[in-house]
């Protein structure tokens, strides 16, 4: 075994083999051929003494060692990465990178991006959107907008908007189920329509209606494809307000005569703490508070 660590440049093929469980999953990764990924562990392998993989089953594992060895790799691979965003960040061309709900994205912050532009020139916004939360660790974020309650400790979180929750469907759906808008819908009558949701569990329709048994439900991957399959009359969904005001005021949707319901639920603006883009953030933030304010 050496005294001196091994070259820095021999690291990331060992730390994408133990990711993958896989040198051939690695070298397509790397871009080379799986007799290169195979000869780069053995010249490691020899040069720090140890075996780091076990070789001897049908799938690769690492051994005792190679899982040691592994975290101090992984550690000195995100560190480098992480570091070379917030250098990218601080000296090249000025961006902000924002991940959205894409309902978020598609009814807010793309109808009005050129009004960003104006407010913040020089600044590339860039939006990103899923459904999951983002890792800020792991990924080049600024910042992103949540829904939630705002706990969401070692980050600073900022309130864009409070939501109401209401229950809402389109004219057709009505229609179809012999339904009158003016109709009052109890936790029975909501249980014995079509509910739509974006989480497998229902968890969304259970914090409303306690011991929630639907006579039917469909399962959405977005809360977009969620109000979009209202749209088209497919059953009821949750209706976040003001978010959707503007369905409402086109009558794409008609919000349900129903028990309120109370939430503590809020669009937030969350960023790690001590940011290096701070005035970019802070930029976002009282544009993004300002486009929220307008849907009232």
């Amino acid at each position: 075994m050496q005294s001196k660590p091994p070259p820095i440049q021999w690291l990331p093929v060992f730390e994408s083999a133990a990711r993958l469980m896989s040198f051939k999953k690695a070298a397509e990764e790397l871009c080379v051929t799986p007799p290169a990924v195979s000869q780069q562990i053995k010249v490691l392998e020899e040069y720090v003494g140890r075996a780091l993989f076990d070789r001897s089953g049908r799938n690769l594992k690492l051994t005792q060692a190679g899982e040691y060895y592994y975290e101090i790799v992984r550690g000195i691979i995100k560190s480098h990465q992480k570091g070379y965003w917030d250098f990218e960040r601080t000296y090249k061309s000025p961006t902000l990178q924002i991940s959205t709900p894409l309902f978020v994205a598609q009814e807010l912050l793309i109808p009005n991006y050129m009004s960003f532009r104006e407010r913040a020139p020089g600044i590339e916004l860039r939006i990103m959107t899923g459904s999951e939360f983002v890792d800020f660790e792991n990924e080049s974020v600024d910042a992103a907008i949540r829904f939630g309650e705002g706990r969401w400790p070692d980050l600073d979180c900022r309130l864009l908007c409070k939501i109401d929750i209401g229950v809402v469907c389109s004219k057709s759906y009505l229609a179809k189920r012999g339904l009158d808008r003016n109709d009052f819908f109890g936790a029975a009558e909501l249980q014995q329509q079509v509910l739509l949701s974006a989480f497998a569990d229902m968890n969304d329709w259970e914090r409303m209606i306690p011991d929630l048994q639907p006579a039917d439900k469909i399962i959405c991957d977005s809360y977009f494809s969620t109000i979009k399959s209202a749209e088209e009359g497919l059953g009821v969904a949750i209706g976040l307000f003001p978010i959707i005001n503007r369905l409402l005021h086109n009558e794409h949707l008609i919000a349900l005569n129903t028990d309120p319901f109370d939430t503590q639920m809020a669009y937030w603006l969350v960023a790690p703490e001590h940011s290096v883009n701070q005035d970019r953030i802070d930029l976002f933030y009282e544009w993004a508070r300002d486009l929220f304010g307008m849907l009232f």
